[in-house]
């Protein structure tokens, strides 16, 4: 189960424990699913075919305790709209509060909340993180609850039934950090491999090898990066058998934010880098290597598909400023090579998270 779900079964049944109007017991096992929203929204049919999606099945199959849940959505002065779910079982009633810009998201987590409250195990059967559980996340328990919109539905045998109580206001503690919410905070390791081609590092356009060690946070990323760019071969114009081969190795450090949406993931990243270029003379009676240090500001945006909660695959392009610039000399021959003041990188990878 993903880290959103997790934190998702705190934060939706946070209060459940103290129902705020007893409902009585019906004999039959009986589900229902109401939906009255603005014109703009989708409409009820929509609702209930994603309910009843989650929950796997129609919901006059299901079985199991009496269940009625009631949503009501209204749009704000502002623009936005206002979700009420009412839950109404033998236990008690719970009413539920979600506000978002977006009528349609706020349908999609409306029909979530109510599959849970019908189906607890639906989490477990969802397999990934969707924006609909994200919305859903923020969802509260309204501890000063409405009255219902429509009185509760007749038991199919009528019978008298005494008028509920409402119980006293009571003041509820102040929740303690469940260990679900701490545990959807943790963060994650991850090691990508990447290859691709630069150019402005070494002479012409080559190729280029990057193991990435990562720490993943559900909103940020922080990346260790080593890189190795094979052998490429520098000459001069009048003497083409005489010249260096140049290869180049780096260290890089560098933080992201990262941005979801649905299995996509898009890290910003922005980092410093540190390397050496490795030299060596060719043509010469006498040949010696050579080592040039460098510093490059860069920027690697990219983008990247969650093929499994553990494996993701994607794209980096990077582009990075050489604040030192390694330079090669040939004695009596003049300069054969300098870095560009810019290079570019594309690189295609695939990461291994865990756990």
């Amino acid at each position: 189960m993903g880290r959103l779900h997790i934190g998702l079964v705190a934060a939706l049944w946070a209060g459940a424990a103290a129902p705020v109007l007893a409902a009585p017991a019906s004999p039959r096992p009986v589900v229902e699913f109401r939906w009255d929203a603005p014109a703009s929204c989708p409409v009820e049919a929509e609702v209930v075919a994603e309910l009843e999606r989650l929950l796997g099945g129609p919901l006059v199959e299901r079985k199991g305790p009496r269940l009625t849940a009631i949503a009501r959505v209204r749009q704000e002065p502002g623009g936005g709209f206002d979700l009420r779910l009412w839950t109404v079982s033998d236990e008690g009633t719970l009413q539920r509060s979600l506000t978002h810009a977006q009528c349609d998201a706020l349908a999609r987590a409306g029909a979530l909340i109510a599959a849970m409250a019908i189906d607890p195990s639906v989490l477990e059967r969802m397999s990934e993180e969707t924006d609909a559980a994200e919305v859903a996340a923020e969802a509260r328990t309204v501890e000063d609850p409405e009255p219902l919109p429509e009185p509760e539905p007749a038991a199919p045998e009528p019978e008298p039934v005494p008028e509920p109580v409402q119980p006293e206001p009571v003041q509820p503690e102040p929740p303690k950090p469940s260990p679900e919410k701490k545990k959807e905070r943790r963060v994650r390791g991850g090691v990508r491999l990447g290859a691709g081609l630069s150019f402005g590092d070494l002479p012409g356009v080559g190729a280029l090898l990057r193991l990435t060690p990562a720490l993943i946070w559900p909103r940020a990323r922080l990346e260790f990066e080593v890189g190795y760019g094979p052998l490429r071969r520098a000459r001069f114009d009048d003497t083409p058998d005489r010249g260096a081969d140049l290869q180049l190795a780096v260290g890089a450090v560098r933080g992201c934010p990262l941005l979801h949406a649905r299995k996509f993931e898009f890290p910003l990243c922005a980092g410093l880098e540190l390397g050496a270029l490795y030299g060596r003379g060719v043509g010469y009676a006498i040949t010696s290597e050579a080592r040039q240090l460098f510093v490059a500001l860069h920027l690697a945006p990219g983008v990247f598909y969650a093929v499994h909660p553990r494996v993701a695959v994607g794209g980096i392009v990077e582009g990075a400023i050489h604040v030192v610039r390694p330079r090669f000399v040939v004695e009596n021959l003049g300069e054969i090579y300098r870095s560009a003041l810019a290079s570019v990188r594309a690189l295609v990878a695939v990461e291994v998270r865990f756990p």
